[in-house]
């Protein structure tokens, strides 16, 4: 086996681990010193992409099993702390247990969005004849191109947008259209 091959194969085991323990493909690019093009080669291999799915699948499995046991920890003691209250000698320790065990940190499903979500970032080099044609904003951010004014919009709100779309263009019908 050559040296590139050796190379390729442990750069790609490696990136499968971190890619499968929710590292992003930018990071771990950077963690490996390699181009970001060879993780998104390796990510379009459907096998390499099926393991980093099905590792971060058992990651979430794990993290869903710890925040059950938390939760059934909250629920322990938020049941001890109502039977106290009658007697209210001691609820302090019952409540530091109850803040401590509330506010770990939950990264299963039931984790903030923002913890599990995964973001694809994508980086284009482009001749600087079609950059011309771009005008940017003061963040850095493509907002026009050639004639086309360009909007920032949420994934989420994708679907939303092309349907109110399609229903303004229907009960507006260009002048000259025939509906049909």
């Amino acid at each position: 086996m050559s040296n590139h091959s050796i190379l390729a194969t442990t750069n790609s085991s490696r990136a499968l681990e971190l890619l499968g323990a929710g590292v992003s493909p930018q990071q771990v690019s950077l963690a490996l010193g390699v181009e970001p093009s060879l993780i998104s080669q390796f990510l379009a291999d459907p096998d390499f992409a099926n393991q980093v799915a099905e590792l971060r699948y058992k990651a979430l499995l794990k993290h869903n099993d710890r925040d059950s046991a938390y939760d059934g920890l909250e629920d322990a003691l938020i049941k001890k702390l109502k039977d106290l209250i009658p007697f209210m000698h001691k609820p302090f320790e019952i409540i530091r247990a109850l803040t401590a065990v509330n506010s770990a940190k939950r990264r299963g499903s039931s984790a903030p969005e923002s913890v599990t979500a995964q973001q694809t970032v994508i980086q284009l080099n482009l001749p600087v004849q079609i950059i011309q044609h771009f005008q940017k904003n003061s963040a850095n951010q493509v907002v026009t191109a050639g004639n086309q004014d360009l909007i920032t919009i949420q994934s989420g709100r994708m679907n939303t947008l092309l349907i109110e779309s399609h229903a303004a263009k229907s009960s507006n019908p260009s002048p000259g259209a025939q509906n049909v």
